[in-house]
């Protein structure tokens, strides 16, 4: 890490509990405090901080970072992984095997972390022979992905012409070099250095700088045959207004740690309550001490320096006339306490669009209508994260169309129901399509034209029409049926085919 990265890093950490949030004010582009724009356009989330939510390893919210991590895992596995179609089979088979054999892993990271952390980058790689004697064809065809953690990609210069189109890509490496060889003989071990590398990505070619030696690693340079940066940014949530996306986490930190605090008071109000402290009432505190604790009195009935009263083996306290002896119990706030939580989680819910039964909590009695209402919304959300992460797997699909030299063109992305109580409804939804358009195709109101073209809004990997058509003449072979048939007196007569042989069409 660079020393004005680090620097960053302080400044940003620093500032960051001014702000009251994951966000600080700190804008890292242009590095200025408050100006004419927006507050917090060019900021970014303190990444420490969402990881630390995510691995609930922070000091300061331990007892409520535990939400942080299903409100992520749970939006990422119900977003799944897309089916791909060109309409091209060949193509079709080649592009879904790298979403679910070769990519599934990569693209479930490639969400956690930009859910979480509101950005990553993907980078495609392809693997060598020469490098890696392990690797198969199928993977070299295939390539693989890489998720690049946001700070190490130090720039990206866009295209001004073209804002998608990147131009130049920087990204950092942190590289271990043996700097003395070992003589393990002599129980020498090798001298190993850590190396910062800054890897420059163009269209043209990748350039490696040892930023620690100041040297330019010729040896490590080699030609981009590819002809454009295998580089794609993944932002979560876009807003405008940021110039760039958003954590999940930064709506519900704020009662993230309100449930920390409330837990935390909880537990401590708990500790006074579980340990009951005596009361006394005495005429005379000397006489009580010499009737049940003598042991603690010298030969002059003083009471020794350092003494130490213990209840261990009193079993019976002998008190005098008028006193009594009492326990006192602190009222337990945690009835309290718990409705506070239970707010708390609620209001969690809502700023994080997580329904309850994400944290693993079940209403009773009318479970089944509470849990339906919040999902209703829950499916909305997983339908716009969908959309939002479309454009990035299609430019991938796209990028690996260019390295194996097909025809490069958009895919269309389907994903599977969210629920599987949604299956049945759509299998219903979609016979009492088929049987409506059936009827309004043979009183020829719609042509078949039009009619496949409503059922592509349920089925998206139908083909064009047209296309369909000429592939739905293959779907049956039509026997030739015998013309005629000899009757009782040795005659023929014409038989219409499906008649006078039973069983034939069955």
């Amino acid at each position: 890490m660079s020393a004005w990265q680090r620097i960053t890093e302080q400044i940003v950490s620093i500032w960051a509990p001014f702000s009251n949030g994951i966000r600080s004010r700190w804008k890292v582009i242009g590095g200025s405090f408050f100006g004419s724009t927006p507050a917090y356009e060019n900021t970014e989330p303190n990444y420490n901080l969402t990881r630390s939510l995510y691995l609930n390893n922070n000091d300061g919210t331990s007892l409520g970072g535990f939400f942080a991590r299903p409100i992520v895992d749970l939006q990422v596995d119900f977003i799944g992984l897309p089916v791909a179609s060109t309409e091209d089979e060949n193509r079709d088979d080649f592009l879904n095997a790298c979403l679910t054999d070769h990519w599934a892993n990569e693209i479930r990271q490639m969400l956690r972390n930009a859910i979480r952390d509101s950005k990553t980058f993907v980078r495609v790689q392809q693997d060598d022979a020469a490098n890696n004697p392990l690797v198969s064809q199928e993977e070299i065809k295939h390539c693989r992905l890489e998720v690049v953690d946001p700070e190490r990609v130090v720039t990206i210069r866009r295209s001004t012409l073209d804002k998608q189109v990147i131009e130049e890509a920087v990204i950092q490496h942190m590289v271990e070099f043996v700097e003395e060889e070992a003589d393990f003989p002599n129980g020498v071990l090798p001298k190993i250095r850590e190396h910062e590398i800054l890897e420059v990505i163009t269209p043209e070619s990748y350039q490696y700088y040892d930023t620690t030696e100041r040297v330019h690693l010729t040896d490590w340079s080699r030609d981009n045959t590819w002809g454009f940066v295998p580089l794609v940014e993944v932002e979560n949530e876009y807003d405008s207004t940021l110039k760039g996306g958003q954590s999940d986490l930064e709506t519900a930190y704020p009662l993230i740690r309100a449930f920390n605090d409330a837990l935390s008071q909880s537990m401590q109000a708990h500790k006074y309550h579980s340990v009951p402290k005596v009361k006394l009432k005495l005429n005379e505190v000397q006489a009580f001490i010499r009737n049940n604790f003598p042991e603690v009195l010298d030969e002059n009935g003083n009471i020794r320096s350092q003494a130490e009263i213990t209840w261990k083996g009193k079993e019976i306290l002998f008190l005098q006339a008028e006193e009594d002896a009492d326990f006192l119990e602190a009222r337990s706030v945690l009835g309290d306490s718990k409705e506070l939580m239970d707010f708390l989680i609620d209001c969690i819910s809502i700023a994080s669009e997580t329904p309850r039964w994400a944290f693993m909590i079940l209403e009773a009695g009318s479970a089944n209508q509470s849990n339906n209402a919040q999902t209703l919304p829950w499916a909305k959300k997983i339908v716009r994260k969908r959309k939002s992460y479309e454009s990035v797997i299609q430019e991938l699909l796209k990028m690996l169309m260019k390295i194996n030299d097909f025809e490069i063109q958009r895919p269309s992305l389907t994903w599977e129901l969210i629920r599987v109580e949604d299956q049945a409804a759509f299998n219903q939804a979609l016979q009492q399509l088929v049987m409506a358009l059936e009827v309004a195709a043979q009183r020829r109101i719609i042509s078949d034209s039009t009619y496949r073209e409503l059922l592509r809004h349920f089925i998206p990997n139908m083909k064009n029409p047209t296309q369909e058509a000429k592939d739905a003449e293959d779907n049956f072979e039509i026997e030739p049926a015998e013309p005629f048939s000899e009757n009782g007196k040795g005659e023929t007569k014409n038989v219409p085919v499906g008649q006078g042989q039973q069983g034939r069409n069955e």
